[in-house]
């Protein structure tokens, strides 16, 4: 693989940039949307979820109300499928561009990672990425422990109730 470069742009700028069959694209929008990229890129990768970043301890505070509530965040699986994609990039490729919606956050950290992977240099002070995308790309099972506390159940309607106007349960 002959990656040289690694962009990130919002989903506005990457519309209107010119497919070249030497580069990978990574498009990220909210779930439900789908960019409208022109045709003409080497390969490309598309994923839906929300620019939402947790960690062990949001998890916990949610506790059995996690996997409702998380609907749409990062999973293991978008970091799966990001990393599948990157692992098989035709050698024939030499840039890789990463979008979301605007340009900040997802696709931030799919750059970050996707840099360290190829070797490439990305600005050291960079802080804005999306944290909890940027370690499931680094390691896939980071939030697997936390998450094995909290079988994924259906909720009662209680808890349904509880999750969507907010109530906690008194002892």
């Amino acid at each position: 693989m002959t990656i040289r470069s690694v962009t990130f742009h919002s989903e506005q700028e990457a519309v209107r940039l010119l497919p070249s069959p030497s580069a990978a694209i990574i498009s990220i929008t909210n779930p439900g949307d789908i960019a409208p990229l022109r045709d003409g890129w080497g390969s490309i990768l598309r994923l839906a979820f929300a620019d939402a970043s947790y960690d062990e301890r949001t998890i916990a505070s949610y506790g059995r109300m996690w996997r409702l509530s998380s609907h749409g965040f990062p999973t293991k699986e978008h970091a799966l499928a990001i990393r599948g994609f990157l692992d098989g990039i035709p050698p024939h490729t030499d840039s890789l561009i990463v979008h979301c919606g605007a340009g900040v956050s997802r696709s931030g950290a799919v750059a970050k990672y996707a840099s360290g992977l190829y070797g490439l240099p990305f600005p050291p002070d960079y802080n804005r990425h999306n944290d909890a995308l940027y370690r499931l790309l680094e390691d896939p099972n980071v939030f697997d422990e936390v998450l094995a506390r909290y079988p994924d159940r259906k909720p009662s309607l209680l808890q349904l109730a509880a999750s969507l106007f907010g109530l906690r349960r008194s002892s």
